[in-house]
């Protein structure tokens, strides 16, 4: 850490991580992102994933969620009170370096490599259960399904009778030297001579999201051992995101448990207050910051019974609401030293019938390129995991006639503000006419209503037919539950 963000140190209470990624705010210098590697976000309390602008003003939070989603670098942007600005010289950043997003053929090898290492859990297949696939379902895409990433088996709640969890890099030491085994080196030393293939070199990693390069010092020796890691932003369910040729080409992670988090709904007059919030036991503290003579000064402690909480400091009332963190997180590497950059993809969820084949074999190849050249329609809505849900149970609601005319297939952003990246997709895919099924709470959310208003008006002025599905909005929030408990969907044409 250069002594530029020895400020920020103090200040949040730990070391910050120089990434690449840049505060696009700012024309006319170069103000680039931190990540929290030790110090505390300041909205979640975590100390890791999250970032803060070197100049103090901004922070992105990869889990508490707000109405400032950010697409393209993930997370929540907040901005901060003038008690965390610093001053800022451009000359002394250092650029992480990273590479360019690899081809999807590459991501797809790299990823079914992954699911090889670190397969679903029982808990996640039973999840998943639950939300209504079945094991056919799950096994639809074979070695293209989900899986489960943990760091340690105490994360995973795994006990000694089951398999150890995958082991990316091992230290050993033979006649007195040190050796660094690492699987994913191996496992590309293996395919280059199972193929006599030279691509299939050991840099192929570069460019996967969720890879980078990772050292290793030996104690008290000169030696350092390096190379490729793959890891996901937080423990969980990997959701698996495909292109239109069926190639696995992305992963979401879904945390098991999601986290709380503390927003002043109503500030205490006069002072700046930070409230930490545990999201198991709901117990929070309220403490004052940013001012000399009170800051570190915890005014209130207790369990937060309800989603609103009222309180007062010297007779003066104050307020802050329990709101739940984010529950999906891409799997991403774009800050890190090594790591990938580029834009995360959309979910294309075919019908089982092109879902089960596979890219690469020759005449599965050709048959989905074959569909992609059709005509269509298919649906869109917002989430990875309901899309793949609602492609399932499209075929086991609808009449082949009526998926002829509301579609088979099921496209899916990840935010409801990124609908614009449905527009390549839907010209890639031939498509003629569109269903949409966002959320039924769109109506109650007034951002979600304007996204849903400027997605329509952009499909009709594409020249795209479409047609909105309702449903009973009180029995199912997303069209994905209102398939699985067989409710009556109705279809409104828009002229």
């Amino acid at each position: 850490m250069t002594n530029t963000y020895e400020t920020l140190v103090q200040k949040f209470g730990g070391n910050l991580r120089e990434t690449n990624m840049q505060d696009t705010d700012y024309k006319d210098k170069k103000v680039y992102w931190l990540e929290f590697n030790g110090a505390s976000c300041p909205i979640c309390g975590h100390s890791n994933w999250c970032m803060v602008n070197v100049t103090g003003t901004k922070v992105i939070c990869q889990r508490v969620a707000n109405d400032h989603k950010l697409p393209n670098l993930g997370g929540y942007l907040y901005k901060l009170d003038d008690s965390y600005r610093v001053n800022f010289d451009e000359k002394n950043y250092r650029v992480a370096n990273t590479f360019k997003k690899a081809p999807d053929s590459i991501l797809d090898l790299l990823y079914r490599s992954v699911l090889l290492a670190y397969p679903l859990l029982d808990k996640h297949r039973a999840a998943l259960h639950n939300r209504g696939l079945d094991d056919e379902m799950l096994n639809l895409h074979k070695d293209r399904g989900f899986g489960s990433f943990y760091t340690t088996r105490k994360e995973a709640n795994l006990d000694d009778s089951v398999a150890p969890l995958f082991s990316q890099m091992q230290l050993g030491k033979a006649n007195g030297e040190y050796t660094i085994n690492n699987i994913w080196q191996n496992v590309l030393d293996n395919l280059q001579k199972q193929t006599n293939d030279s691509k299939y070199n050991k840099d192929l990693w570069q460019g996967v999201p969720g890879f980078s390069m990772k050292s290793f010092s030996i104690p008290n020796s000169t030696q350092v051992f390096s190379g490729p890691v793959f890891k996901a932003p937080v423990g969980g369910l990997l959701v698996p995101y495909y292109n239109i040729l069926n190639e696995l080409v992305g992963f979401q992670s879904r945390v098991d448990n999601v986290s709380l988090w503390a927003k002043v709904t109503k500030p205490l007059p006069g002072a700046n207050i930070q409230v930490m919030i545990d999201s198991k036991t709901r117990e929070y503290t309220v403490t004052i910051i940013g001012r000399k003579h009170t800051a570190g000064v915890k005014i209130a402690s207790g369990i937060a019974s309800s989603n609103i909480v009222d309180l007062s400091y010297g007779g003066v009332p104050y307020q802050f609401e329990v709101v739940e963190g984010g529950k999906y997180f891409w799997v991403s590497s774009s800050k890190d030293e090594g790591g990938a950059t580029g834009k995360m993809p959309i979910q294309v969820a075919y019908n089982p019938f092109i879902a089960k084949l596979d890219p690469t074999h020759p005449d599965d190849r050709k048959k989905i390129k074959d569909y992609i050249a059709k005509p269509k329609s298919v649906w869109l809505t917002e989430g990875g995991l309901k899309g793949f849900i609602t492609s399932a149970y499209l075929a086991k609601t609808f009449s082949d006639t009526k998926l002829d005319e509301v579609g088979r297939d099921v496209l899916a952003v990840a935010g409801v503000n990124s609908y614009r990246h449905f527009l390549p997709i839907l010209k890639k895919l031939n498509v003629t006419t569109v269903t949409t099924a966002y959320d039924m709470d769109f109506q109650s959310n007034e951002q979600v209503k304007a996204n849903y208003k400027n997605l329509i008006s952009m499909l009709r002025e594409n020249g795209f037919k479409v047609r909105i599905a309702n449903w009973d909005g009180d029995k199912a929030k997303g069209i994905d539950d209102a398939l699985v408990q067989k409710l009556e969907i109705n279809f409104a044409e828009v002229n």
